[in-house]
């Protein structure tokens, strides 16, 4: 019963924290944030999609393929 309760306790400490200092949340949280890709990176996104679902979903792929184009 005692090993519940530890692995409650390691469980909900990340969560604890959290609302015990919720400024450095948010910034560790912002420090994540990737920049946004450019038009042929996700044309080029758009087309790999494409390919893998060709042969399961054509249509699919005819509107990733169109979608790219369009980027």
């Amino acid at each position: 019963m005692q090993s519940f309760f530890v692995a409650a306790a390691d469980t909900f400490k990340p969560l604890l924290f959290g609302f015990q200092n919720p400024f450095t949340a948010l910034l560790r949280s912002h420090s994540a944030v990737k920049a946004e890709p450019t038009a042929t990176e996700t044309a080029r996104e758009l087309q790999r999609m494409a390919r893998e679902v060709e042969k399961m979903q054509p249509n699919l792929a005819a509107e990733l393929r169109n979608f790219a184009g369009r980027s």
